[in-house]
This record gives C-alpha cells, structure tokens and sequence, in this order.
C-alpha cells in the first residue's frame, strides 16, 4: 500500500527550488536567464518569445483585427491601458532611485564612519594573518578568506586529540563542507570577469551557515576534550565565518545598489521610446490607413498589432529581466548568522524531538 504521505514529502522535494546559488547543476538556459546573461538581452529575448508567440497564435487562431477595430475599440483600449501603465511604472521606479539617492546624501561624518567601517573589517583581515594587505576586488577577498577557512579546517583534522571517534566523525563532516564549498565557489570565480556583478554574487553560494553551527555544536560538546590548539582552531574558523557572513552581506548591498541603478537607467531610456510609440499606434490605429492584403497568411494589421503590443511591453519585460535575478539572489541566500534554512541540512533536532521532550520532562 502506498504510504501518501512519503508521496508528498517525496514530491515536495523534486519540485523544491534549492536555496543556494548552485549553477553548476542547473540548465544552463536557466542559469542565463537567472544569473548570467545581461538584463538587456534576456528581457530582448522576453520580447522576441512574446512577438512569436503572437504570430504564431494569429496564424492558428487568426483575428480579424479590421473589423474588430470597426466595430469596437478594444485595441485601443488595450493600448492606452498600456501607455498609463508604462507612465506609472516610470514614476514608481524613479521614486525607489530617489529614495535610494537620498541614502547616500550624507554628512562628511557619516561618510567618514563608512569608510572607516570598512577600512577597520579589512584591518581585521589582516591581523589574523590571514593576508598581508587585503585584496580590493570583492571576488579576490572571497576567494583569500574561503581558503584561510579551509587551511585552518584541514589543520584541525590533522591535529591528534583526545576526544573520541565522534569527535572525530564531526570534524571530518566540517572539514569535508568546507572543502567542498570552497572549491566550487573558487571554480565560480575563476569564470568571472573581475569588475563585473557577477563577482559580488560568488561568495553568496558558500554555505557559512550550517559550517557556524557545526563548529559551534563541536565546540560546545567536545569542549572539555578538546586540547588549546584544537579549541583555538576552531574559534578562529567561527571568527573568520563570522566576518565572512558580514562581508557577504555588504556584497549583497552593493549588488542591489548597482542593479537597482541599472534598472533605473535602462528602464528611463527604454520606456521614453515606448511612449511615443504607443502614442503613435493609438494615431496610427485611428486613422484605419492598412491595406487588406495578405502575405504567408497574416494581413499587415496583424504583424503590425502584434509588433506594437511587443515594443509596448519593453519597459515590463525590462523590469521582470531584473527583478527574475534580484527575486533569485534575495531567495537563495536568506541565511543570517547561524540559523539554516536549507532543509538538505541536519541539525541536531532534525531526527526527533527526543531531546527537546526529554529536557521538558526534567523541568517538570
């Protein structure tokens, strides 16, 4: 008999959408449309899948545009819903840029504890002897941090203690993720142009996370066991994970700033152009001025309807090109500190809640 609720859990985990940057396993249309590809270009693309897919629909369901257009005012209809559409998103997105702007119209003293801020986290860096002066490309601090991590996890495996076979499961389990993590965010990298967004994201895709807490868990049941080289190993692979996590998090910030002031570039230049052109279809389609011929099944009206209602929503397919990678990156990386949200991961409550009902029947 089938149990329906492995069934469920079963399918609820095919169709779930991992929560790491991982796009070395994903199609690689996916991965250009999420990740890689410039936003002009997929939300040209957008524009070139809706236009064929209205000939193509016109060509197995044909409309009569020319009657429709006497008999009723329906494409016009849709045009100025449009038109007021595209003149309201513009409005809406600039006052996001301007409220973005007003952030950074700061006093000298602000903008000094800015930059002090950052200046005294990448002094941090280098008193740990992690690196001598550390690197200004965000993709190159990344890459120097994740391999001190992994240097220090690799040493404390090696390190001969007293603390038992369990012990030493636990710290192979930490060693082994951090390795894994660590290579594949550096074979990311090295596919990354430097300067280039892309390298702000790299460092999203490192599960800290769960390493924290591993390292914490270790630390606090082995605690008494544990020799000074061991314990001072593993304090500083949670201080480094520590900086790391706030590195990634200013990363994230100056990803949203760049989009957000990408969007509102492109989308300003795309939607005055836009406009006018729907303006002019609105004329165009007044004045009634298309010949009744027909070429390979489709009437000019037709080509011409479908290329309007297509330049008309440039400036939404703009907007979706952005938001589909911003979307993407806020859902992927929503870890803060040491709370996991990956359910690929095990903590130690996940196999029961023996622990927890024990602990609240000794309180009784």
């Amino acid at each position: 008999m089938i149990d329906g609720d492995s069934v469920f859990h079963s399918v609820r985990d095919r169709v779930r959408t991992s929560r790491r940057i991982d796009r070395s396993s994903e199609n690689r249309v996916k991965r250009w449309l999420l990740f890689d590809g410039s936003r002009e270009r997929v939300a040209t693309a957008l524009l070139a899948a809706v236009f064929a897919t209205l000939l193509v629909l016109g060509g197995i369901w044909p409309i009569e545009y020319q009657e429709l257009l006497s008999k009723t005012t329906m494409v016009q209809t849709v045009f100025n819903t449009l038109l007021s559409g595209t003149i309201l998103l513009v409005s809406i997105v600039v006052s996001i840029a301007a409220v973005g702007i007003s952030q950074e119209l700061t006093s000298l003293g602000d903008q000094s504890e800015r930059v002090d801020t950052v200046i005294d986290f990448q002094s941090g860096i280098e008193e740990r002897d992690i690196v001598d002066v550390s690197p200004a490309r965000p993709g190159q601090f990344t890459a120097v941090v994740l391999r001190w991590i992994k240097e220090r996890a690799t040493e404390l495996q090696r390190i001969d203690g007293d603390a038992g076979r369990e012990y030493r499961n636990e710290v192979d389990r930490l060693q082994a993720d951090i390795q894994a993590n660590t290579e594949e965010v550096l074979t990311t990298l090295s596919r990354v142009p430097n300067g280039s967004t892309d390298e702000l994201l790299t460092g999203l895709n490192y599960d800290s996370s769960w390493q924290l807490y591993q390292a914490r868990r270790i630390l606090t049941e082995y605690g008494e066991q544990l020799t000074a080289a061991e314990r001072r190993v593993i304090e500083d692979i949670m201080d480094t994970l520590r900086k790391l996590m706030v590195c990634r998090e200013y990363f994230k910030t100056l990803y949203y700033k760049l989009e957000l002031s990408d969007l509102s570039m492109t989308l300003l230049t795309v939607s005055l152009p836009a406009i006018v052109f729907i303006t002019y279809v609105l004329l165009a389609l007044d004045s009634g001025l298309f010949p009744d011929a027909t070429v390979l099944g489709y009437t000019p009206l037709t080509v011409f309807i479908s290329l309007a209602y297509t330049i008309a929503l440039a400036p939404y397919a703009v907007l979706t090109s952005y938001v589909l990678r911003a979307a993407t990156v806020t859902k992927r990386t929503p870890e803060e500190g040491p709370f996991v949200l990956d359910a690929a991961r095990e903590t130690r409550y996940d196999a029961g809640t023996e622990t927890k009902t024990s602990a609240s029947g000794d309180d009784d």
